[in-house]
């Protein structure tokens, strides 16, 4: 059984055109087992789990943002969508006059995210019911497959109508073509990354993007290029960005940690689970038991020298923290990070992202402010690797009090937020405040 499904029932109706009219019907989506189309007919006062829509727009939106809905991620947190962003990944963008359900879908580079959120009735016939509280992941080529038999489905639709020229049959030859392509399909990659729709974006700068991910890596220029998509002009691709970035003062580092290829094959592929995972098994590794770690067991593991990076005052405003191999062996970092606490976290995550990402052909480490699978790994493996959740139990002792909390966090050496995450995530507390790794009903 799929995640992720749309069901139609075919119902000629309305005076709209041709393509509208004989795609009409009740339009059924879900995820799971959760109907996002579960709707209140204002008007009739009738509950069901079907829509009256056409699936032509809804199938032209899904082809227009093919590219922008596999491989665009949302933008940093605390950034605001623009409104480019929002007609690629919000399904209200089919619009053609229909009242749709208010639900969002971004890529994190693994998952398909899929946020839904109940509308409000006023001055519409129809109110959506159904809310997900928690984005639902469905894997990348499940999402292709689907929207493909979906978009296949309205196409054979028309063409048992005797239409078969259609802007739509057009668009899908192009992305179908684009796809069997592998130069075609990065290039459009890119181009998505980048936040433009295709063809959108200028050509110079496309193959820029893609010179960069050639040097930093595929992975790595997919966590990086979202960052800066919003400031991104001819006159100042992304390379240029980055090379000022390098250019600017960093500290070195012989990474001394790994961890066996075949070992790692077998570590989940949910980010947190997999975070616990490579967490417990360098913490065992090197053998700390329930200890806290200390900042020279963070240096010793990233092979820093102490004193270099101690006396290290990092750029202000810097969008990322980056990690850029170096010509003989090890890496010149380049971080962020100012208050003591935020800097053992920010070089956490450069060690769980050397330990992922380092030993599977990434040259470049980088960590962002994006909402990426690698960034929730990094985020996740701090916190584990930092304040592993048996060792807080045993500090704290069911006593989940905010002064509790805080001696938790100066005993572990971490934030407070980092302390009510993890005891949100694993059900201990309720506490909307905190930054958890489960995120909300919806992003933005």
């Amino acid at each position: 059984m799929n995640s992720l499904s749309f069901n139609f029932e075919w119902l000629t109706s309305g005076n709209d055109s041709h393509e509208i009219r004989q795609t009409m019907g009740l339009l059924g989506l879900k995820v799971g087992d959760i109907s996002l189309t579960r709707n209140e007919d204002i008007w009739s006062q009738t509950i069901r789990d079907r829509v009256l829509v056409s699936a032509y727009p809804l199938a032209a939106w899904i082809l227009s943002s093919w590219w922008r809905l596999l491989y665009e991620p949302l933008p940093p947190v605390g950034t605001k969508p623009s409104v480019s962003w929002k007609m690629a990944h919000e399904l209200t963008a089919a619009n053609q006059g229909f009242i749709w359900p208010k639900v969002i879908l971004a890529s994190d580079t693994e998952f398909i995210q899929i946020w839904s959120k109940a509308s409000n009735a006023e001055q519409q016939s129809i109110r959506y019911i159904n809310s997900l509280e928690r984005p639902f992941p469905v894997n990348l080529s499940e999402f292709e497959q689907t929207a493909q038999d979906f978009i296949e489905s309205v196409l054979s639709r028309l063409e048992a109508t005797w239409m078969t020229n259609t802007p739509l049959a057009g668009l899908w030859e192009e992305v179908q073509a684009e796809r069997a392509d592998p130069e075609a399909r990065q290039y459009r990659r890119r181009e998505a990354e980048l936040g433009f729709d295709p063809d959108e974006c200028p050509e110079a700068l496309v193959r820029d993007a893609l010179n960069l991910a050639e040097q930093m890596g595929d992975k790595t220029f997919s966590e990086v290029a979202p960052v800066y998509s919003e400031e991104i002009v001819e006159e100042k691709p992304l390379s240029a960005t980055i090379t000022e970035l390098i250019q600017e003062s960093g500290f070195d580092g012989k990474p001394e940690i790994s961890i066996n290829h075949s070992t790692s094959q077998k570590f989940s592929k949910a980010p947190w689970r997999k975070a616990k995972e490579v967490a417990s098994h360098l913490r065992d590794a090197i053998d700390i038991a329930e200890d806290p770690v200390t900042d020279d067991q963070i240096y010793d593991l990233l092979g820093l020298q102490k004193a270099e990076y101690e006396t290290f005052d990092p750029p202000r405003q810097q969008r990322i923290s980056i990690a850029v191999p170096l010509e003989q062996t090890g890496f010149r970092f380049h971080t962020r990070k100012r208050h003591p606490i935020a800097k053992r976290f920010e070089l956490a995550r450069f060690i769980g992202d050397y330990l992922l990402y380092g030993n599977c052909g990434e040259p470049w480490l980088v960590n962002t402010d994006l909402r990426t699978s690698r960034q929730k790994y990094q985020r996740a493996f701090a916190a584990e690797f930092l304040c592993p959740l048996s060792s807080l139990q045993a500090y704290l002792d069911n006593d989940y009090s905010e002064s509790a909390i805080e001696d938790a966090a100066e005993y572990f050496q971490v934030s407070s937020q980092t302390v009510e995450s993890i005891l949100t995530n694993n059900g201990l507390i309720s506490s909307p405040q905190s930054d958890s790794y489960l995120e909300a009903s919806l992003p933005y």
